[in-house]
């Protein structure tokens, strides 16, 4: 899966939390698990997947995808579209 080389918006990209570690985002521990599985591992990386994407990796169901958008969120942040 490459994410990486996906646009970011002017103003997303100087957010101050973007490079900082998923760990930032107060997951549960299965949840954080499973997105360094995938190679996801700062919160830049995760906010360049729309939901959809995130919702088809392997072991991550409703609730933890629930649990990403809101801690995404609350950070000012959203994952792509």
């Amino acid at each position: 899966m490459d994410h990486r080389q996906q646009p970011v918006s002017a103003a997303a990209a100087a957010h101050p939390v973007l490079d900082a570690d998923i760990a930032i985002l107060d997951l549960s521990l299965r949840t954080t698990n499973v997105l360094r599985l995938n190679k996801l591992h700062t919160v830049r990386d995760l906010t360049r997947l729309p939901a959809r994407k995130l919702f088809v990796l392997s072991r991550l169901g409703r609730n933890s995808l629930r649990e990403i958008v809101e801690s995404v969120n609350r950070k000012g942040l959203r994952l792509a579209d």
